[in-house]
C-alpha cells in the first residue's frame, strides 16, 4: 500500500492537478441490507465472560458499526466471518465492526468486568438498519456502578458542572503524549515524534490528538468528566455549545454538563493559556445526530451511505510544542506551523487509514464532517468529483453550494456531501504547498485518498 501511494503521489508535484487514474473492473451496486444483534441484554457474574453477536447481510457493500466502550467493562473480539475490520479501538473509545462486502456476515463480542454494575454499549454508528442497537451488560446482578462511557453527547448547555467524582457518560483524562510521524517512502526522511498534550480515555495513557470522538443525539443531555493529570490548569469547552469554562487545577477533576440543542459537528477544546493548550493537542470533535444511528447531518438533510470525520490541525513544534512541553513560556506573538495533521496522522499515514479515506462503491454518498482545530485556514481540494457544501461553521445552507475546494477557516467546522462517481484512486489534498508537508517533507501534511470500486 505504501509503495502504491508513493507511486500515485510522486508525480503530482506541489499544488499540481495531474492525477494518475486506476480503473476497477466492475461496480458493486448495494441493495437492501440489514443486521441484528443476538440480544439487547447480557447478564453475567463478576469476573465471568459473556458475549453477544451481530449478524446480517451487507448485500455486497462494506458496512460499518460502532459501539462505545464503557469504563470498567472489558471488551474483546471473538469469532467472525466476512469481516474487513473487527477490533477494539480503545484509542478512539469504540468497538469497530466493518464488513467486507461479501453478503452474509457475523461477529461475536466478548464482555466481562471485575466490578458489578450495569454497563451500556451504545451504538455510535450503523451504516444499515440495525435492531436492537444498544447492548446492556449487567454484572453481578447490580444496577449501580458502571459508566455508559462513550455513547451520547451534548451540544449546548450553559449550566455548570461539579468537582466530585462519579458516573459520567464520558471520562476524559488530560495527559502528555506524542504523535509519531512516519518517514516519506520516497526519500526516507521525515520520521519523528511530536510532543503533545491531549484528552484520552485511558488514565495515565498517551495523550491523543485529536481527543476521543463524543457522539450524541439531538435533545440529549450528558455529562463529561475531565480529569487533569497534567501539571498545568486546563478546561473543556464545546465551541458554540457551552459556556462553562471552569479551570481544572493539576490533579483535580471537574464534570461538565452538555445538552444537544441541534445536530451538527462541533469543536471541543481547552481555551486556557492563550491558545497554547489547544495548539498542543487539547481538542476533539462532538458529533450530534438528529436521531440514533442517523446518517443525516440533520433531520431533513440527505441520507448518506457512509460518514467520515476529518479533524485537521497545524502545529508550530519548535516554538510552541517543544517550549511548552519543556515547561517554558511560549511567545504567542510568533506562530509558524511546520506540521499539518489530519485525524492526528501525517499524510502518508492518513492515506492508508480506512477511517480517514473515502472508500466505497461507485454511487455511494459520503457525509464528511470537517473540524479545523488549528490556527491556519486550510483549503481542501477533492479530485474526481465535485461536492455539495451543506454547512459552514454550524450554519446550515438553505441552498447547498457546489465546489471542488472548500476553505475551512481555523477554529471552524464544515460539512460536505461527496459522491463517488467513477472507479479509481484519487487524492484529497490541501491547496497550500507548505501544508502538504511535514517540516518540509512532501506529502507528509494534510492529505487523504478517495477510492471508488
Amino acid at each position: 500500500m505504501t509503495t502504491f501511494l508513493n507511486q500515485l503521489w510522486r508525480g503530482i508535484g506541489r499544488g499540481a492537478l495531474a492525477i494518475l487514474l486506476f480503473y476497477g473492473t466492475g461496480v458493486t451496486i448495494a441493495v437492501a441490507a440489514s443486521a441484528s444483534l443476538s440480544t439487547s441484554t447480557v447478564n453475567i457474574s463478576t469476573g465471568e465472560t459473556g458475549s453477544w453477536t451481530i449478524s446480517g447481510d451487507d448485500s455486497g457493500s462494506q458496512r460499518e458499526f460502532r459501539w462505545s466502550l464503557p469504563s470498567g467493562l472489558t471488551v474483546t473480539t471473538g469469532s467472525s466471518s466476512n469481516m474487513y475490520r473487527f477490533r477494539v479501538r480503545s484509542d478512539r473509545g469504540y468497538l469497530q465492526v466493518r464488513t467486507d462486502g461479501r453478503g452474509r456476515f457475523s461477529a461475536t463480542v466478548n464482555v466481562s468486568s471485575n466490578t458489578g454494575g450495569s454497563y451500556v454499549m451504545q451504538n455510535l454508528r450503523a451504516d444499515i438498519a440495525l435492531s436492537p442497537r444498544d447492548v446492556t451488560i449487567n454484572v453481578g446482578g447490580s444496577t449501580g456502578g458502571g459508566g455508559t462511557g462513550g455513547g451520547s453527547t451534548g451540544g449546548g448547555s450553559t449550566g455548570g458542572g461539579s468537582t466530585g467524582g462519579g458516573s459520567a457518560n464520558y471520562t476524559l483524562y488530560i495527559e502528555t503524549g506524542q504523535v509519531n510521524i512516519t518517514a516519506s517512502p520516497d526519500s526516507g526522511n521525515g520520521a519523528t515524534s511530536l510532543p503533545v498534550w491531549g484528552y484520552t480515555t485511558a488514565n495515565g495513557g498517551n495523550g491523543r490528538v485529536p481527543g476521543p470522538i463524543i457522539e450524541m443525539v439531538e435533545g440529549q443531555t450528558i455529562t463529561v468528566e475531565v480529569v487533569n493529570n497534567h501539571n498545568r490548569s486546563h478546561n473543556f469547552v464545546v465551541q458554540g455549545m457551552t459556556s462553562d469554562s471552569t479551570a481544572i487545577s493539576p490533579n483535580s477533576r471537574y464534570t461538565y454538563t452538555l445538552t444537544a440543542n441541534r445536530s451538527g459537528v462541533f469543536l471541543y477544546h481547552d481555551t486556557l493559556n492563550g491558545g497554547v493548550n489547544q495548539a498542543l493537542g487539547l481538542f476533539g470533535a462532538v458529533i450530534v445526530r438528529p436521531s440514533a444511528g442517523s446518517t443525516r447531518a440533520w433531520s431533513t438533510a440527505p441520507s448518506a451511505d457512509q460518514e467520515r470525520l476529518w479533524v485537521i490541525t497545524d502545529m508550530d513544534v519548535p516554538r510552541w510544542n517543544n517550549v511548552a512541553n519543556g515547561g517554558g513560556t511560549v511567545n504567542t506573538g510568533t506562530y509558524r506551523p511546520n506540521y499539518f495533521l489530519m485525524n492526528g496522522k501525517n499524510g502518508f499515514q492518513a492515506m492508508g487509514d480506512p477511517d480517514t479515506n473515502l472508500e466505497g462503491s461507485v454511487g455511494e454518498l459520503f457525509l464528511v464532517r470537517i473540524v479545523n482545530a488549528g490556527q491556519y485556514d486550510q483549503s481542501l481540494h477533492f479530485h474526481s468529483n465535485h461536492f455539495r457544501i451543506i454547512s459552514v461553521n454550524g450554519n446550515r445552507l438553505g441552498q447547498f453550494e457546489w465546489g471542488d475546494t472548500i476553505n475551512v477557516k481555523g477554529g471552524t467546522t464544515a460539512m460536505v456531501l461527496y459522491q463517488l462517481n467513477q472507479p479509481g484512486h484519487y487524492p484529497m489534498h490541501v491547496h497550500t504547498a507548505q501544508m502538504e508537508t511535514g517540516n518540509g517533507v512532501y506529502l507528509n501534511g494534510t492529505a487523504a485518498m478517495i477510492i471508488a470500486h
